[in-house]
């Protein structure tokens, strides 16, 4: 058994009918604040904008990109752009721009150790299962395109619904069209946004899902809360609460 063991032994008496994941940080692996925002800083450079102006108004900016105000990634650099007084951007400049930020998910987006295999496995166990995603319009596409979409049957993206993380509707989203009950619902995420108590919050039973491998400084995990609960550093772990149905 990877990791430390499950805690509470209720819990592994309970049955749960549907689990829920988080994305980054969770199926796929974090970025670190580094390289994320070494992008934010190359795009600026290539657009011959201010660093550090750039660099703030991208952080100002994130809701308006996470709730879809902004359709496309590019829109959203439009509107950084104009809010910055310079020239629109053509489309050729847009793409030369934002090729750091696609480099870095094309290389980071992939199923973490044990992912795919838990996804299968569930799905196997005839568990249906779900996605929250606090994320900008361009992750969908590469989500849907990815090894674990087909093991999905429900996604809740923030920028498709304008809901954010730990608002309660966006996990009842979730959990009205899976058809199953907030608290027979197992969520795990890396604790961004505050998501674990979210999911607590509306009945769910909450696991903070770690990374033995990245210092929790050096992630990018924007309000992340602190969390002394369930936690498991390998998604496997999580079969050990998920009997076949």
């Amino acid at each position: 058994m990877v990791g430390a063991p499950l805690e509470g032994a209720a819990l592994t008496e309970r049955r749960y009918d549907a689990v829920v994941f988080d994305l980054f940080g969770t199926l796929v692996p974090e970025f670190t604040k580094e390289e994320f925002y070494g992008t934010v800083v190359e795009a600026a450079r290539r657009l011959d904008a201010d660093v550090e102006r750039f660099r703030e108004a991208w952080i100002a900016s994130a809701v308006d990109r996470q709730t879809g105000r902004w359709p496309t990634i590019e829109d959203g650099v439009r509107g950084i752009v104009a809010t910055l007084g310079l020239a629109e951007p053509d489309e050729h400049a847009l793409a030369e721009a934002l090729a750091p930020r696609t480099e870095m998910y094309a290389r980071m987006f992939h199923p973490r150790p044990g992912a795919l295999e838990t996804l299968q496995e569930l799905k196997a166990r005839a568990y249906p299962i779900a996605l929250v995603s606090m994320c900008a319009a361009d992750t969908p596409a590469i989500w849907r395109a990815s090894p674990m979409a087909p093991f999905v049957d429900v996604e809740v993206f923030s920028c498709e619904t304008g809901l954010r993380k730990p608002d309660p509707a966006i996990y009842l989203a979730a959990t009205q069209e899976l058809g199953v009950p907030p608290d027979r619902c197992l969520y795990c995420g890396d604790g961004a946004y505050g998501e674990l108590s979210g999911a607590e919050a509306v009945g769910m039973t909450a696991y903070l899902i770690r990374d033995p491998d990245l210092l929790p400084e050096d992630a990018l995990r924007p309000d992340a809360e602190e969390w002394d609960g369930n936690a498991v550093d390998d998604l496997r772990e999580l079969l050990d609460l998920l009997p076949a149905r």
